[in-house]
C-alpha cells in the first residue's frame, strides 16, 4: 500500500501583501532609490511602504488638522447668511503660518559643488520665500529661494543655488526644482 502526502502550501496570512502596483522611475529617481536601499538596508520595496506609510499619516494627521480649525473658527451669523468656515488669511490671501500647528517638512540639502563635486550641507529654511495654493487635501507651500553666493566648503569657489521645494499635503514632502550654477571666475 503506497502513502500519499498532501502538499498544502504556506497557510494564508490575515495580512497578506497580494496587491501589486507598478511604479515607473526615471534614471535619476531610480539612483535615488537603489542610495536609499543601499544607505538603509532595507529592500527597494520596504523603502515604498515606509514612504506610502509617511505619507498617509502625515495626510491623516493635516486632514485632523484642518477639520479641527475649521471647527474653531466657526462663526454664528444671523439666518440670512450662510455659516461659512474658512482658514485664516493673510493680506495677501497666504495662509498664515501659524495656522498650521505641525511639523513642516526638510529643507536641508546636500548640494554638490559644482566644481570639486563636493556635498554642501544647506538648510534653506534660512533664507525662503514662501507661498500657498490651495488644494485638495488643504494648501500646498512652496518655498522659494535664490541664494546668489554660495561658497563650497572644500574647494572655496562660489556657486548658485535657485530652486523650490513643495510640501503637500503640509507636513508631506511633494517634489523639488534644485538647480546649481557655476559662477564665472572674475580671474
Amino acid at each position: 500500500m503506497k502513502e500519499v502526502i498532501l502538499m498544502v502550501g504556506r497557510p494564508p496570512k490575515d495580512d497578506s501583501r497580494d496587491k501589486q502596483y507598478r511604479v515607473r522611475l526615471n534614471d535619476v529617481e531610480d539612483d535615488m532609490l537603489s542610495f536609499c536601499s543601499k544607505e538603509t538596508g532595507e529592500a527597494k520595496s520596504e523603502i515604498f511602504r515606509n514612504a506610502l506609510k509617511s505619507y498617509y499619516e502625515n495626510a491623516k494627521l493635516f486632514k485632523n488638522v484642518l477639520k479641527d480649525k475649521k471647527s474653531q473658527s466657526e462663526i454664528e451669523y444671523t439666518s440670512e447668511k450662510k455659516c461659512e468656515q474658512k482658514l485664516q488669511c493673510d493680506y495677501n490671501n497666504n495662509y498664515v503660518e501659524d495656522e498650521f500647528e505641525m511639523d513642516h517638512i526638510s529643507l536641508r540639502r546636500a548640494i554638490t559643488c559644482p566644481y570639486c563635486g563636493t556635498e554642501n550641507n544647506m538648510n534653506f529654511a534660512d533664507d525662503c520665500n514662501s507661498s500657498y495654493e490651495e488644494r485638495q487635501m488643504g494648501p500646498e507651500k512652496e518655498y522659494s529661494f535664490d541664494w546668489q553666493e554660495c561658497k563650497c566648503e572644500n574647494c572655496e569657489k562660489d556657486f548658485r543655488v535657485f530652486g523650490s521645494i513643495w510640501e503637500y499635503p503640509m507636513g508631506a514632502y511633494n517634489c523639488e526644482d534644485i538647480n546649481v550654477e557655476a559662477l564665472v571666475d572674475e580671474n
